[in-house]
Parts: C-alpha cells; structure tokens; sequence
C-alpha cells in the first residue's frame, strides 16, 4: 500500500470525490454571507462530474444544524438531483448486505440498485456532530435524504455499548475497496469505548487482503485543552487510508499516522465557520484515485470560497506612536487597507466568488487610552468587508489571570478565547470553571450541567435550554435540602455546600440528568410549538440504546433482490440489482 502520484490511468480505478464539513445552511440569514455554502457545495458537485468521478464520499457535517430550514434543504436536495441524477453508467458493483450496511434507513439499498431512481453519481456520507440524530426516534436531515434516494447514509451506530462497523464493499474489475464509516460520537465515549476495546471492524471473509481500507470517521483528531479525541493509534493496522473529518484546517494531503494505521488525509471544510487562524487557508476537496494497493491524492482547489485574512496586532511590538485612541486608530486603518491590497490579488475569477472578504483583525493592547470602538471603526469598511461589525476584536495583551473580579472573569474568559482550537462550547465552559479564582465558581448550579445547556442552545438552537436546567437544578437542590434533618437557618449553607459537592463529583451523572431533562416530552412539545418544527430532541448518546443483534453473528450469504423491472431506455452496464455472490463479512 502506498501513496503514488504515478498511479496509472485506468477504466477499472476507482475515482472518488472525497469532502467533509460542507455546513448547508451557515450564516444563511447573513444578507451578504447566505449563499455562501451553497454556491461551494455546487462547485463540489461540479468538479465531480467534471473528473468524472464513481462516487462522492463526505466525512460529515453536510448541514451546519441537524434540523436545517426548509430553504436549505430545498437548496440542498435541488442541487443533489441536478448534478448526482442522470443516466450516466455506473460502473461498480456494491457486493456486501445492504440490509446490515444501511439497516439504520428506512430503506436499506443503495441508492444506484434502487429501479426507482436514476442516479448518475452516488454520494456516501456519515453524519458529523452539527448534523447528528435527535429525537425519540433518533433521526436527522440525514435520514430524509436517505429516504429521498440522494444519499447513501452510512456509520451510524444504534447501540452505544459496542461498536460493530460493518464495511461498504465495492468492486470495479480487479480492483476492490472497503469503506469503514464511523459516524460522530461523543469523544469520551468513544475513547471509553476504544479502552474497553468494544469497537470492532469487521472484514471481509473471502479474499480478506485483496481490499483496499478506508476509515471515514468525524472526530477531534488533536489533542486540545480540556477536550478528548480519537488517537491515531487507535486505528486498526488494516486501514489503508483514514478520512478525517470534523478538524476544517485543509491538510489535504497524505500523511502517515502514528501508528500502523496507514495514511491519514484531512480535507478540512469547504468553508470558515469560525474567525480563526485554521480557517483562514486556503480550501480544498481532494479527487482519490485507487488502484489495487495504491492511491493518489489530488488536491483540488475551491474557487468559490470567501476570502478570509485572520492577524494578531500587539500595540506593545508597533514601531509607531500608538499612545492614544486616535493613533491607534489611524494605524490599524493602514492595517486593514494592506490586508485588502493583499486579498485583491488572490481572487480566483469564478464568478460565484464573494467580492467581499472575511477579516479579522485582533488588536492586543497594553493601555486603555488606546481602545476605541471596534464596530463603529468597522462601520468605514461596510462596503469593503463582509463583516464589518467584527473584523476589529480588542482585547487587553494576555497578562496573568487577574486575581479579584466582580463577577465574571473577564481575563480568565479572554485567555480561554484566545484558544482559537477550543471550539467546542462545553470545554470553554468547562475549562472557565477550571481556570477562575473561588469567587466565580458555582456554588447552587453545576459546571457540567451548565456546560450541557449552554451546547444545546448554541449547537441545538434549544432557547430556552438554560432556562429549563436552571429551574431543573434549583428544583432539585431545594427538594434535597428541605428533606434533611435539624435544618435551619445557621446549617440551610452547609447542606447546599454539601450537595454541590456531591453532583460535582458525578460529572457523568449530571451531564446525563441534564440530557433528560431537555429530551423530555414536555420540553421538546414546547420547543417544537416555538420552532414550528415537529422534531424533537432525543437522549444523548451517553444513554443506553438497546441492541437486538447478538455478538458474534455472520451476514448471510443472501443474493441482492431486484426491485420492480427495470426501464428498458437503462443502460444495461449498471451493476443494479446485481449482487451475485456478496461478500461475507467476519464479525
């Protein structure tokens, strides 16, 4: 197995179009950034019928919520009929149990042997964790493209105690690939999971070292302060080559991982969703191309991309007099008018390509008489700039942690921000509590509880999630403490104290009770009146979900059944409904 740049030209290589983080449906409210994701996710679909590719793969995060608007998902689904519908052959066979792969859909078959549809580019995608099941029924925008035959929704795993990942196999000729998905799970749990070793790739028993393997999962892959991710070492040897999604910096190409786990290519996303230094690059999808044991990785450049320029500015290096307001304000003018000279020469020419660029620009300073107002500066550049409203962010230069505040720790908050990997809501939360003095700590709430309500209303769009856990807590806290013996008005602080501690201790416990109660029927009915949206939250993925299926159990050698006849105006080189001899798999 290697990674060639001379692979030969082939009828019989696989041809794939591999992307992740796509975000349908970001800033689509934005007047000027609302197209944005979907002019790029139309170019995706373009260069994959331009190199003629056999099949999209994505690593997660098609939409940027899990219950997008019906405007992006009419967007969505209009473009997935326009460029992956049509009568172009399909030159592949699918030769594993659809009905094990895809027993998750409501339809378990791919969507190419469907007679039912005519689709000219399949696209295979796991779920990433903005796009991610909820509700009691456990569904997403996902399952409703699946069902629509748009998609061949793959990785996601119904019993959280065990990890049993079953391949997509796929032959062309000679040529052979397996496709291990994995969609996201929270990273404690899969590391737990991994530890506990209850994750199982299973392989193909017939001609077991004839597939090429490829690993699609949607995790953090770098270690950051207060959060878990998927080690590398945790990738079985077999994997030839990983598909990471979830981290949107663009290291498109191959690179060995820390183990014998193969390669690793990390796309990135196909665009910035936040201000930071890793989205500020350029963007990529990458065209893979196999044959037998060897691939090529080519990268292809996104022309429709917003441009985006991220730069740190420390008053206290500045050779100018920056000694006041006015001055400061009259070098950080210069500064941006360099920053759009230079973005004026990297413009691509495609005519979807924003004429507005995202820029940042954070201005650390030593004195307060050199702070001025960021959005009115902006406001000179509303014209020139995409979001003018926060391309200037002032901040004190990072000092020690002050030592005494009022109320919120603004330092200890600014130094936990300053982080731009720290990305995940519940870490900022959780690591604000871990790094302010005693004064700030909560003393009636929990961290972890909070942290929970906190990611649901920001990744869920739940509005009144903080609302509901406070009241949940402060309910629960005077149920406890009322019931307790010789309580008056000298003690009532030591029981609250002591009850803090003890929810404190079981983190996993309260981040579970707080779940419950925001996946409650109560609570999801009156979400969905004031979202008008019928779906509803479900019970995390730390909540146990029964399994049926039995360990140690074999997919049956069951030939494919056709659907209805086929339409004679069909190409007859279409592998529908032909699975002759599907391949087993070792459990």
């Amino acid at each position: 197995m290697s990674s060639e740049t001379s692979v030969q030209d082939d009828s019989e290589n696989f041809k794939i179009l591999v992307a992740t983080d796509l975000h349908l449906g970001f800033e689509e409210k934005n007047l000027i950034r609302a197209d944005d994701t979907f002019n790029t996710f139309e170019e995706v679909l373009q260069l994959a019928v331009k190199h003629k590719v056999d099949f999209i793969l994505l690593a997660g995060d098609l939409f940027h919520v899990n219950q997008p608007s019906v405007a992006s998902l009419e967007r969505c689904i209009s473009l997935l009929r326009t460029y992956c519908l049509g009568d172009k052959p399909i030159n592949m066979e699918f030769v594993c149990d659809q009905a094990e792969v895809f027993k998750h859909c409501n339809h378990p078959i791919v969507n190419f042997e469907d007679q039912n549809l005519n689709v000219s580019i399949p696209v295979f995608s796991i779920h990433g964790n903005h796009d991610d099941p909820c509700g009691y029924r456990e569904m997403s925008c996902m399952d409703l493209l699946s069902s629509m035959g748009l998609i061949n929704y793959f990785g996601k795993q119904t019993n959280l105690q065990e990890l049993k990942i079953n391949p997509i196999l796929l032959k062309k000729g000679s040529n052979k690939i397996a496709i291990y998905g994995l969609s996201h799970i929270r990273d404690e749990r899969l590391e737990r999971l991994f530890k506990d070793k209850k994750v199982f790739m299973n392989r193909p028993l017939e001609d077991v070292d004839d597939w090429f393997n490829i690993f699609v999962c949607h995790q953090n892959r770098v270690s950051r302060p207060g959060t878990k991710y998927l080690s590398e070492k945790c990738i079985p040897s077999h994997i030839m080559l990983t598909i990471w999604g979830h981290e949107h910096e663009s290291l498109i190409d191959p690179v060995r991982g820390d183990s014998s786990s193969g390669y690793i290519c990390q796309p990135g996303s196909t665009v910035a969703t936040s201000m930071c230094e890793g989205e500020a690059g350029t963007k990529y999808v990458g065209l893979l191309t196999i044959s037998g044991k060897r691939f090529k990785m080519e990268p292809l450049e996104l022309k429709t991309v917003r441009l985006m320029h991220f730069e740190t500015v420390k008053l206290s290096e500045c050779d100018e007099d920056v000694s006041t307001s006015k001055k400061t304000q009259e070098f950080v003018r210069r500064q941006i008018e360099d920053i759009l000279l230079k973005l004026s020469l990297k413009y691509s020419g495609h005519t979807k390509q924003p004429k507005l660029p995202l820029i940042r620009l954070r201005v650390e300073y030593t004195n307060e008489t050199q702070h001025f107002n960021g959005i009115q500066f902006g406001q000179e550049f509303q014209d020139r700039v995409a979001n003018s409203n926060d391309m200037i962010l002032l901040r004190m230069e990072k000092k020690s942690i002050q030592k005494k505040t009022k109320c919120i720790d603004d330092q200890a908050l600014s130094n936990i921000m300053d982080n731009e990997e720290m990305d995940n809501i519940e870490h900022i939360v959780d690591q604000y509590f871990r790094t302010t003095n005693e004064e700030n700590q909560l003393e009636l709430l929990s961290v972890d509880g909070m942290a929970e309500a906190v990611d649901w209303l920001v990744n869920k769009s739940r509005l009144d999630a903080i609302n509901k856990v406070v009241t949940h807590q402060m309910k629960k806290m005077k149920n406890h403490v009322i019931k307790q013996e010789g309580l008056n008005e000298n003690n009532i602080s030591e029981h609250i104290i002591s009850y803090h501690n003890s929810r404190t201790q079981k983190s996993k416990d309260e981040a579970n009770d707080v779940r419950e109660v925001l996946s409650s029927q109560q609570y999801t009915a009156q979400n969905d009146s004031d979202n008008e949206s019928n779906i509803s939250h479900a019970k995390s993925d730390d909540e146990e979900i029964s399994n049926d299926s039995s360990a140690n159990t074999s997919v049956q050698n069951v030939r494919g059944k056709r659907g209805r006849g086929s339409r004679g105006s069909r190409a007859t080189t279409r592998a529908r409904g032909r699975a002759k001899g599907q391949t087993k798999l070792n459990f």
